[in-house]
């Protein structure tokens, strides 16, 4: 049996062209890099150590609020505000999410690393901030480093 293109009518596919809608998702999603830092000013939040693997810390000065997140030993800080309505984006659940496959069958993708807001469970890549849920959507990601005396710093 052949498989059918969809036609790429506009305002009809969400923006995703003649793909299966979850195709073009985790195509985007693995492409999607983190984006760099504009300003460069850094903010220190603490030891390391405080925040153990599949763990989140967040931050909140008043000014700005994130989410550092520990995905196997690697630190990522995201924004904490959903596009969508403005949600506290990091007090969603870390989960995984699962590329298509056929019917029982699961293929597990993006590991520890899908937050789902709290709200309307809009799901974001931690590592990319690239919302799996349309074409375009994203939310913010700052670069993070462990400091020569072990405390994460996020780079704004």
């Amino acid at each position: 049996m052949s498989e059918k293109k969809r036609e790429n009518i506009a305002g009809l596919n969400n923006g995703f062209g003649p793909e299966s809608p979850l195709d073009y998702a985790f195509k985007v999603a693995d492409a999607a890099a983190p984006p760099v830092a504009k300003r460069g000013r850094k903010i220190n939040i603490g030891a390391a150590s405080k925040i153990a693997p599949g763990e989140k810390k967040i931050f909140d000065n008043g000014e700005i609020s994130f989410g550092v997140f520990n995905i196997g030993g690697k630190f990522h800080a995201i924004k904490n505000v959903c596009p969508h309505a403005g949600a506290p984006l990091c007090m969603g659940h870390i989960q995984t999410t699962h590329r298509p496959g056929a019917v029982g069958e699961f293929d597990p993708a993006l590991e520890g690393r899908v937050l789902r807001c709290p709200w309307h469970g809009w799901e974001f890549d931690i590592v990319t901030g690239k919302g799996l849920y349309d074409a375009h959507g994203r939310v913010a990601t700052y670069p993070c480093e462990v400091d020569e005396n072990g405390n994460v710093v996020v780079t704004l």
